[in-house]
């Protein structure tokens, strides 16, 4: 701040929290260029968060009146600026996302001094990835939050608005930024920054008259619909009579002729799951395994086909499980390439540098080894030692090289090799005992039997997030089949299962599981006393 006579002088602070691909840094540019085109010295300055959604990054302005700039010696002195944002000493916060802006709050940035200016829509946080069931934080008390302690708050869906507009969300917060009046610049001033930029003019322009004229209709905290994130059920396509494919159309044949028509969308959905992860033939295979189930179900007419199309659903997750070749072939797919350029922004021709993140476990590298030298690994002493010294390392692959990407790529297509790993051989093993499991269960309670198919969700990914998962399935599946029957064991198998999906440790589970068989054995004493 500088003094005036008796009046003091401060810089408009301005505070944009962003994760990478956000546009932030050119929303800053954005800023300093119209301010200094317009009578006022700015400085910007960043501060890198972690990593792409497991920290935020702060890019900070301050913007001060070039004609409050005293002279010294015929030159004016340059202004002492603050390079980090003081809590509760903010002008204007703007955030790319809903949780961002939660961020922003509870850092203290937002006070009643401040403008909030931020979009609803959601980037998944790696905590909320993370979770096997539905991990996603309610962010419905940001709304309250930016009431209570905000001046004054405008939010819409504003990455939305800028795809609409084929643009970037920085655009759409530049024209918000320009309708909550909270700069002393014009909207023409604004326009002209775009324009003076060069780049993507045309675009930028539409989305930022579009949050502009968003905004300017009075959008704000009290008028806005809030972001609810909810849970809803599945929606799968209808199956088609008939596709290009022959191989394909002969097992849709297949599907109609042997399964029931309330279960086809969804096995469907398994098919073209199953063909994207292998081949037709391994779709097929899932067909006729599920056929298998279509006889049970005849036993059942009252059921409506609960128990196959549970089993339908994740048998397409079990035989499309995560691994190597799968990793490297989603990461050298082309829409993939598609998606990385969209974030960054980068146009046809430019040069887009990537950096893959890989660590293997032991277990990936020997189960990515045909059946028997894989176990014969798996044992060895020597081999884990080995391991440990040279190969138990962090792997980043600038997968932008033609090396990196050709081995990925060449890794990617490895798809009918893996059929011969030891991974693939202990999967469709875990697969067989699941079935024999099932069929011995629905002989005595149906309803359980539904609940056992479910065990399965909470396999997923590969490395320790599929150990724990694994071991969790495990102990679900012996608990179901010790007691397939005690009355309501169903009950209590689906809460094993919800409360396994929402705490990640297996040893939370087995604690849980402890206090039902003892709950199991009390009762069944007392029967006995009876």
């Amino acid at each position: 701040m500088m003094e005036e006579g008796k009046n003091i002088i401060e810089p408009i602070k301005v505070a944009i929290i962003a994760v990478g691909g956000d546009g932030g840094g050119v929303l800053t540019q954005w800023i300093v260029q119209l301010a200094s085109k317009n009578g006022y010295w700015a400085q910007s300055t960043t501060i890198a968060g972690v990593a792409q959604r497991t920290g935020s990054t702060v890019y900070y302005l301050e913007l001060f009146p070039e004609a409050a700039i005293p002279m010294q010696d015929g030159k004016k002195v340059s202004p002492v600026l603050a390079q980090m944002p003081a809590p509760e000493d903010v002008d204007v916060v703007m955030a790319t996302e809903l949780i961002e802006a939660g961020r922003a709050i509870q850092r203290g940035f937002v006070s009643k001094k401040t403008t909030l200016i931020f979009s609803t829509h959601r980037n998944l946080a790696i905590q909320e990835k993370e979770k096997p069931g539905d991990g996603i934080l309610d962010g419905t008390s940001i709304f309250e939050l930016s009431r209570k302690y905000a001046k004054s708050s405008v939010y819409a869906n504003l990455k939305e608005l800028a795809d609409n507009n084929k643009s970037v969300i920085s655009a759409t917060l530049f024209g918000a930024l320009a309708a909550s009046n909270s700069l002393p610049f014009s909207v023409e001033q604004f326009e002209n920054t775009i324009k003076d930029g060069g780049v993507a003019v045309s675009t930028s322009l539409a989305a930022f008259k579009a949050a502009f004229g968003l905004v300017g209709l009075g959008l704000s905290a009290k008028e806005a619909t809030p972001f609810v994130p909810e849970l809803k059920p599945a929606v799968f396509d209808q199956m088609p009579e008939t596709t290009s494919s022959k191989k394909l159309n002969e097992v849709l044949s297949e599907i109609r002729a042997s399964l029931p028509e309330n279960t086809h969308s969804i096995v469907f959905a398994g098919v073209k799951h199953l063909i994207e992860w292998g081949d037709v033939a391994w779709a097929k295979e899932y067909v006729g395994r599920l056929k298998k189930f279509a006889d049970v179900e005849k036993k059942h007419p009252e059921k409506n086909n609960q128990l196959l199309q549970s089993v339908a659903r994740y048998l397409s997750l079990a035989m499309a499980y995560d691994d190597l070749v799968n990793v490297a072939d989603v990461k050298t797919r082309a829409e993939r390439w598609e998606t990385v350029f969209g974030q960054v922004g980068a146009k046809k021709g430019e040069i887009v540098k990537t950096t893959d993140y890989f660590h293997p476990r032991f277990e990936e590298v020997f189960g990515f080894m045909p059946v028997k030298l894989g176990k014969k690994m798996e044992n060895s002493e020597s081999a884990q030692r080995f391991f440990t010294k040279y190969l138990d390392k962090d792997r980043r692959m600038n997968t932008h090289n033609v090396f990196w990407f050709t081995m990925l790529y060449t890794l990617g297509g490895m798809k009918k090799y893996r059929k011969k790993t030891l991974r693939h051989f202990e999967e469709m093993q875990n697969i067989e005992g699941w079935f024999n499991r099932l069929f011995e269960v629905v002989e005595v309670n149906y309803d359980l039997a539904v609940q056992l198919a479910r065990t399965y969700r909470l396999k997923k990914g590969y490395g320790d997030t599929y150990a724990r998962g694994h071991s969790k399935f495990k102990m679900l599946n012996e608990l179901a089949v010790k007691h397939k029957g005690v009355s309501g064991i169903e009950s209590q198998l689906s809460q094993l299962i919800e409360y396994g999906l929402k705490n990640p440790e297996a040893e939370q589970l087995q604690g849980q599981i402890a206090l039902v068989e003892a709950e199991l054995e009390s009762r069944s004493e007392s029967s006995m006393n009876h």
